[in-house]
Formats: C-alpha cells, sequence, structure tokens
C-alpha cells in the first residue's frame, strides 16, 4: 500500500467531486488504512494521502459488481410473447 496521492490527485483522477469522496468514506466504499490514512494529530481535518490503486480496483470492482446482469432478465422462457402485428 503506498499512500502517496492527494485528495486532488484522486479527484482528478477519477473525475469526483470532494464531496462524493466523502460520501464514499462515509458509506464505508473507501475504508482508512485500505484506501486512505489521515496524517497528523490534534487536527481538526487532518490531510489524507490516498493509495490510487486501491481506490481504482475497489471501484472496477463495484461497478463489474453493479453491472452484471441479473440470470432472470436473460432467461427467453420469462421474456413476454410479443403480440402479432
Amino acid at each position: 500500500m503506498i499512500f502517496t496521492a492527494t485528495t486532488g490527485d484522486v479527484r482528478d483522477s477519477l473525475r469526483v467531486s470532494k464531496n462524493t469522496l466523502a460520501r464514499m468514506r462515509a458509506d464505508g466504499i473507501f475504508r482508512p488504512g485500505v484506501h486512505f490514512v489521515a496524517l497528523g494529530t490534534g487536527s481538526l481535518r487532518a490531510s489524507l494521502r490516498w493509495d490510487l490503486a486501491a481506490v481504482e480496483a475497489t471501484l472496477q470492482k463495484r461497478s463489474r459488481q453493479i453491472g452484471a446482469p441479473k440470470h432472470d432478465n436473460h432467461n427467453p422462457a420469462r421474456k413476454k410473447a410479443q403480440p402479432a402485428a
């Protein structure tokens, strides 16, 4: 794990907003120690350093899971009969 990318680097690479990254962190998609680390102690808002490779791998995995077709959608027996023209 190499935590070298800044939040700006990740935003630019993924083409997402800072709020989107924050939401993904809050939703547990990006986890501390795996996808990012906080630098500094005692500060109100610590700077984050990201592992860009881990972030991209997680998003690719999620997109494959979300985009995977469901078996019922491709079952010919479940298709509705076409009305005769």
